[in-house]
């Protein structure tokens, strides 16, 4: 009886991850297979694979998002590289360094996120308007960089005290100093943390929609999101479809692939060595 009962809860369960899968891949498909298409078979068949291949709308779809595709990977990687190094740098002090106040500071920085980004949005604003970053990419770098400070910052530190102070009184005695212990032992040790941070942070960038669009009104200046729904509604009120801006979002999907499939091991590896849990 009881075998009984437990096969029918695992058959329950595969069905359950079966429909869950299939809930979150039919996006993806409807995605693919609406890029291929030409308007007319779109609206004729809506559901069904393309009666004819329409590349022309990849063609197309690159030839519109290529300037926002520039602006996207250089605000992307500015923005990535920024919160690693700000963050390991201050994490590194904040573990391994003993200075007035330091919980105090420490826990004041990690406070600030339990406050909703939305919050301090108009006051960010007025910020970047006074120091007359609007219309310029640092204008999304520097406020993106400082908003995830707390996160990186409270992530590394917890990779950093992981290391062994007798490792780096050993280093000591052979004659390190404190920058040295940071790239030789510190960065080697947290490397698969750092690779966490990294992609999650370059996630974060490329697909921020809402402050971009608040900052950069220059239309040569916008990033993939914002070009994105501007191309969409455009296409759509000129050809009533969606075949090229499925095709543009195929396009602008790639590179967060390419990242994670190149990187992937080590996102995992820090995911699961106990340093962070998400």
């Amino acid at each position: 009886m009881d075998k009984i009962k437990k096969n029918k809860g695992q058959i329950l369960t595969w069905i359950m991850l079966i429909i869950l899968i299939l809930l979150s891949f039919y996006p993806f498909y409807l995605l693919i297979i609406k890029s291929f298409k030409t308007i007319s078979d779109d609206q004729s068949n809506p559901f069904g694979f393309p009666k004819t291949i329409a590349y022309e709308n990849y063609e197309f779809a690159w030839e519109i998002i290529k300037p926002y595709l520039l602006n996207s990977f250089f605000i992307t990687f500015t923005v990535s590289i920024g919160i690693v190094i700000v963050s390991s740098f201050a994490a590194y002090a904040f573990s391994k360094f003993e200075f007035p106040y330091k919980n105090v500071v420490f826990y004041s920085i990690i406070s600030l996120m339990m406050i909703p980004g939305i919050v301090t949005l108009t006051s960010q604003y007025d910020l970047i308007n006074k120091l007359g970053l609007i219309n310029n990419h640092f204008g999304v770098i520097l406020p993106s960089i400082a908003g995830s400070l707390p996160f990186g910052i409270f992530l590394l530190k917890t990779s950093f005290d992981g290391v062994e102070k007798e490792v780096i009184e050993s280093a000591t005695i052979d004659g390190a100093n404190s920058f040295q212990v940071y790239f030789h032992i510190m960065i080697p040790f947290s490397k698969p943390i750092l690779w966490t941070l990294l992609i999650t942070s370059a996630i974060g960038a490329w697909n921020d929609y809402l402050w971009p669009s608040l900052v950069l009104l220059k239309e040569d200046l916008q990033t993939l999101p914002v070009g994105l729904v501007r191309f969409t509604d455009w296409y759509y009120n000129m050809a009533g479809g969606y075949g090229a801006p499925f095709a543009a979002y195929v396009i602008s999907s790639l590179p967060l692939l390419i990242l994670f499939a190149l990187a992937s091991k080590q996102f995992i590896s820090g995911l699961t060595s106990g340093s962070i849990k998400m």
